[in-house]
């Protein structure tokens, strides 16, 4: 109660305060209305000398009926300036009445109308200038960061008054497409055309815009994006000014990612499909704890499986998302988490019939090209033998379905890692069109680059740009197709529910990026530009250097092999029909694989790379167990291929 009462006094003691400046100020501009009038400042006002006491006595007699004491000064608005004109209103009159009935003839008649003018601005302009002082346009203001505000609409009016209020922001300038807007100003800040932007960022110092747009077609914002990301700032977005209204919270300014400048139109998820696929059933996932397993898991148990079994070798990642998962509400959803490794197929046929198991989505896999061309006989154990395992158990256990997580390295791989996923692939195609496995479902789903996965490009590119640079890119005209995790782990559990058994599955992956654009991208979003830039503060500039190919990249992928390639039921996702192998043939590959590896026999491993994998073709010296120990005996820094010369 104490400091309840403490809260009431010191506002009681503001109203005072004000109640006693208008009572100076009210005095003060009748006599500036009199000097005015006669045009001396010295002139003798003794004759209606108790002017003053009235007019101060009834104006703040008037504002305080009128309830301006109760308006909080740093939030006034334009509807608090309703009682200062009201209140200056009724003091002019009642001053020109009194003075007209005591009959004052010395005090002019024009005064009361100048009066009622500088009453306003005094009193008024008085309150404008201490609500600017806690809006911050009087402190800290050359430390402040510029911003422009992309959007002149309420969101953006809303927005400017909350940065004007605070002490971190700036707003320089509105930024708006509506032509009936430009030239105008909100809250004394001009709204511009955007082929303006450039000059306005070099004028106004502006490292920042923030995005306060209307809700627009996907493709339109991010037009919006990318012709933003031309300019060396920071781009961030606020959610709208509904979210106030609908309790959702005071916005958050959220930084704009290169998802958001990358990702396409994305289609709303067929939630049929998805329940179809989950709903009440028991689901194994492989390589739960990486970057496309992990997303996979949570977009299952947000649909409700009847128990959800994450399998994966990593211990760590697997407690990591077993907490993550264990937050979210799963009620009806028991969790397994399990250590194990996809080579051990008897593990896997006990854990998918102990736990009946009926959809295995396959998400274990070696992905980093250059680490699995060093590491042949791993990456050709972990992804060819390992689906074998994984497949096998599929077919001689109580599960139904296997989903692949393929990759468009398997399209005319020129890489160990592409050519591990087709014959991964072909595993499946072989598997799927054995009579003996009629009554199972075995499908591929093969997509590009996920965006932020582990080992990934963008990780990479922001490590390098917070360094200073360089930003190493490997050629000028690389290309590559992204998408982000969450929606290709949906799209993936969308086309494992349209399979009827040996199908590849393709995501649509929108158009190929080129690489070098988005460095660029990347070091304008980070608010720096790319170099050599001259005039330009060395802190502010990142280089990009050209590396060149690395062994087994391509500078183009691809993600069908042929043309022969339909669509399906979801316009995201479409169907390719591709020549596989016989079961006994790949029965013979796969141990002949299995001894290739355990001997370290590269001739052999080579040879089967190549004759089954369509196009394939490796370097002699990739084979050579001699090569990398040879380089390390000549001290060169190339990362020794382990595997090579375990044995």
């Amino acid at each position: 109660m104490s400091e309840i009462n403490q809260t009431k006094l010191s506002d009681r003691g503001k109203r005072y305060l004000l109640m006693l400046a208008d009572a100076v100020v009210l005095p003060l501009a009748l006599w500036v209305s009199v000097a005015l009038r006669y045009g001396d400042v010295y002139k003798d006002m003794t004759d209606f000398w108790w002017l003053f006491p009235v007019v101060s006595v009834v104006g703040v007699f008037s504002f305080s009926k009128l309830d301006l004491y109760r308006a909080i000064v740093r939030y006034i608005g334009p509807s608090s300036m309703l009682p200062v004109l009201q209140g200056a209103t009724i003091s002019a009159v009642v001053i020109s009445l009194a003075a007209y009935l005591s009959g004052t003839v010395v005090f002019p008649r024009s005064a009361p109308i100048i009066f009622w003018f500088i009453s306003i601005l005094m009193i008024g302009g008085g309150r404008i200038v201490i609500r600017a002082y806690f809006y911050g346009l009087f402190k800290n203001y050359l430390v402040r960061e510029a911003v422009a505000i992309y959007g002149a609409g309420d969101s953006g009016a809303q927005l400017a008054i909350a940065l004007l209020s605070g002490d971190e922001y700036t707003p320089v300038a509105f930024i708006d497409d509506n032509r009936r807007l430009r030239r105008n100003t909100i809250h004394g800040i001009r709204v511009y055309d955007p082929q303006n932007l450039e000059r306005l960022v070099e004028q106004f110092g502006i490292r920042r815009i923030l995005l306060a747009l209307p809700p627009m077609e996907e493709k339109a914002r991010r037009q919006i994006l990318n012709n933003l990301s031309e300019l060396p700032v920071h781009i961030s977005t606020v959610p709208g000014i509904n979210r106030l209204v609908s309790g959702g919270g005071i916005p958050v300014i959220q930084e704009i990612g290169i998802a958001d400048l990358l990702g396409r139109e994305t289609v709303p998820p067929d939630e049929a499909l998805l329940a179809a696929a989950i709903q009440g059933k028991n689901i194994l996932v492989t390589g739960a704890a990486g970057t496309i397993g992990s997303e996979i898991c949570r977009k299952i148990l947000v649909r409700k499986p009847s128990r959800l079994v994450l399998y994966d070798n990593s211990e760590y990642g697997l407690y990591q998302l077993e907490q993550e998962l264990l937050a979210v509400d799963h009620t009806e959803t028991e969790i397994v988490v399990l250590l194990g490794s996809i080579m051990n197929q008897g593990h896997l046929l006990n854990v998918i019939d102990t736990f009946s198991v009926g959809s295995v989505y396959h998400a274990a896999a070696y992905k980093h090209v250059p680490m699995v061309e060093q590491n042949i006989i791993e990456g050709v154990r972990n992804n060819v033998f390992g689906t074998w395992q994984v497949a096998r158990a599929v077919a001689e256990s109580s599960a139904t379905e296997l989903v692949l997580i393929s990759s468009d390295k398997a399209v005319r791989p020129t890489n160990v890692m592409g050519a591990t996923k087709r014959l991964a692939e072909l595993i499946i195609q072989g598997f799927a069109e054995d009579p003996k496995n009629a009554a199972k479902r075995f499908c591929m789903v093969r997509f590009g680059n996920v965006l932020r996965s582990s080992g990934s490009v963008v990780p990479r590119f922001e490590e390098q740009i917070r360094a200073g640079g360089p930003v190493t890119v490997t050629h000028q005209e690389t290309t590559r197709y992204f998408m982000t995790c969450e929606e290709a782990s949906e799209l993936v559990i969308q086309a494992g529910a349209m399979a009827s058994g040996g199908e590849i599955f393709v995501l649509d992956m929108g158009e190929p990026v080129y690489i070098r654009k988005l460095a660029e991208k990347m070091i304008h979003l980070h608010g720096k530009v790319v170099g050599p830039a001259v005039d330009v503060d060395p802190a502010k500039v990142v280089d990009i250097s050209y590396i060149g190919l690395r062994p087994g990249e391509k500078l183009t992928e691809e993600l069908v092999i042929g043309e022969n390639i339909t669509g399906t039921r979801h316009p995201k996702i479409q169907q390719a029909r591709e020549e596989g192998i016989g079961q006994e043939e790949l029965a013979s590959l796969s141990r002949t694989l299995q001894q290739a590896c355990e001997t370290a026999d590269y001739k052999t491993v080579k040879s089967l790379l190549e004759q089954y994998v369509t196009g394939y073709k490796m370097a002699d010296e990739s084979f050579d167990p001699g090569f990398a120990l040879a380089n390390e005996r000549e001290g060169a820094n190339n990362v020794t291929r382990l595997d090579q010369h375990s044995k």
